[in-house]
């Protein structure tokens, strides 16, 4: 459990702090369609839907019942989101976007 709200502040702190043109960072525009459906977003941007404790954290949501604004979001990239998780000591795969 402190390996997840570690992890969750060290994406909030990602997602508020990266400069969108950062090698480190994807900038994701969500649409009205993804208002409660946060698996759509992790999909589009890390082409797996389990990811969406990411997308949670990098909007600042504190829950997923928690509607999603039609907003910028800036996320790491797939390699710098498995840097993340090893930092954090969270050892979940990452899949790697074919």
């Amino acid at each position: 459990m402190i390996e997840e709200s570690r992890f969750y502040r060290e994406l909030r702190r990602f997602a508020t702090t990266e400069p969108s043109y950062s090698p480190n960072c994807q900038v994701i525009r969500t649409v009205p369609t993804d208002r409660y459906n946060l698996s759509a977003v992790a999909r589009r941007a890390f082409g797996d839907a389990t990811e969406t404790r990411v997308i949670l954290a990098a909007a600042g949501l504190s829950n997923v019942d928690a509607p999603l604004k039609e907003q910028d979001l800036v996320l790491p990239t797939v390699a710098y989101l498995r840097y993340l998780k090893e930092k954090c000591g969270i050892t979940t795969a990452v899949r790697t976007v074919r």
